[in-house]
């Protein structure tokens, strides 16, 4: 499409001004379309293998996207930025690939040696001691490990409207076999669970396939060029994988007398309650960069302006998107998924998601200047919380509803104590003004 000769200015300057780097709005779309999409798989599987069955494909789900993102998340990260550096230097991929595909293998062997182990211990158990579930959970994860691989790629070579295109093709192809599922007539539980799998494979697929070559030759891949920071962002992406997904698995433990379709109903309600930290997740990264651009050109008064601003607007966002939940959700989990779920229920899901949104803003501060390893304090407060909230007898729903609310918010007040530290040491070196 052609713009005219008046309005072409104003875009480019519109550009210019932006504070977003160059793919957001491509990333946000596919991200957008992965989450409606998201909402149609899910109510065409309920439907489609009834309310007990729904309950271990939520089981997979949330196992799927805790250790998924969890172990190979961070290997996305470390392939992307040897990519890109390799790139600036004009230097081929192809042997960081492989040297991830390596450490990817590992980690997954790792990963079904534990799966395995707890079979028999429990896990056979939450998944109703049905072998498609289990194996749909292990087929989940590898093609996951698949799929971070390429997007680690398409991030590092700046083709963000792939890495969008990656998200969209995964949500549709996911919705549409469950949708072809529906009308074949099929309702085994386990054929909806592995459509997980499939939906990664193909938008790994459907994102690369129109770039050639994919990965360029290069010098040989050593294993410090993607292990420098492997171990911090294991950690941080573990655990933010853990508190967004393991209340399903934490009532599944607590809740036996619910019922087998106890995780289900809490995973509608969540999915429906974080609407607000979905589109955070999307735009979170181009934060960053504003942070660090004033740490690096010290200036230290804008940062914790900037910081500051950040930290208001999501509480913002977070105090009004759990009044609007509270309120309207029960309706919505109701209309979508033919679920009770009491306004108390929604609200506090919808608060936890808030916590967890203002501990990621602090997070990125100190992430900003430089103190990843701070940063990871946090998050392992608010792991270490969660369990011991749990132990509170109540409701079950209420006691992990809590227990999240709980550790979310004591990781949010450990960063921003961290943070606080942090602007008083500047302070006091004389590179902050003494401000409050």
């Amino acid at each position: 499409m052609t713009w005219s000769p008046a309005i072409s200015p104003f875009l480019k300057r519109m550009r210019e001004r932006s504070p977003l780097p160059d793919g957001t709005p491509a990333i946000a779309l596919g991200l957008a379309i992965n989450g409606i999409s998201t909402y149609g798989f899910l109510v065409l599987a309920r439907r489609a293998v009834g309310d007990e069955a729904y309950g271990g494909l939520a089981i997979v789900w949330s196992l799927v996207y805790i250790l998924g993102p969890g172990l190979f998340q961070p290997l996305e990260q470390e392939v992307a930025r040897a990519t890109a550096a390799r790139g600036s230097l004009g230097k081929g991929s192809a042997p960081v690939l492989r040297q991830a595909a390596n450490i990817g293998a590992v980690f997954l062997a790792l990963v079904f040696t534990g799966v395995l182990v707890s079979w028999p211990l429990g896990l056979s158990g939450m998944l109703d001691d049905r072998p498609d579930l289990f194996a749909a959970l292990l087929l989940g994860l590898a093609a996951f490990a698949f799929a971070e691989l390429g997007r680690g790629i398409l991030s590092g070579r700046h083709l963000f409207t792939e890495y969008g295109r990656y998200f969209a093709a995964e949500g549709i192809s996911r919705m549409l076999i469950a949708g072809a599922l529906v009308i074949l007539g099929i309702e085994i539980v386990g054929a909806y669970a592995i459509t997980l799998a499939v939906a990664f494979l193909l938008g790994t697929l459907a994102a690369g396939f129109t770039v050639r070559p994919f990965v360029n030759p290069g010098p040989p891949s050593h294993l410090n060029e993607l292990s420098p920071a492997l171990g911090l962002l294991l950690a941080t992406s573990i655990s933010e994988a853990f508190l967004l997904n393991v209340g399903p698995v934490a009532l599944a433990i607590i809740g036996d007398e619910l019922g087998e379709e106890a995780p289900g109903v809490f995973l509608n309600g969540l999915i429906i309650s974080r609407i607000p930290l979905f589109f955070f997740q999307a735009v979170k990264a181009s934060l960053l960069p504003a942070l660090a651009a004033r740490a690096a050109d010290d200036d230290l008064d804008g940062f914790r302006e900037v910081q500051l601003r950040l930290v208001g607007a999501v509480a913002v966002v977070a105090a009004g998107s759990t009044a609007a939940t509270a309120l309207v959700g029960p309706w919505i989990v109701e209309t979508a998924f033919s679920d009770q779920l009491g306004s108390r229920d929604m609200g506090l899901l919808a608060a936890s998601g808030g916590g967890l949104m203002l501990m990621l803003s602090l997070s990125l501060g100190l992430v900003a200047l430089n103190h990843t390893r701070l940063a990871i304090v946090g998050f392992l407060v608010a792991v270490a919380v969660f369990p011991i909230a749990l132990q509170f007898p109540n409701e079950p729903f209420l006691q992990v509803e809590v227990g999240l609310l709980a550790a979310t918010s004591a990781g949010a007040i450990a960063q921003g104590v961290l943070l606080r530290i942090e602007f008083a040491r500047h302070r006091a070196a004389g590179r902050m003004s003494s401000l409050a």
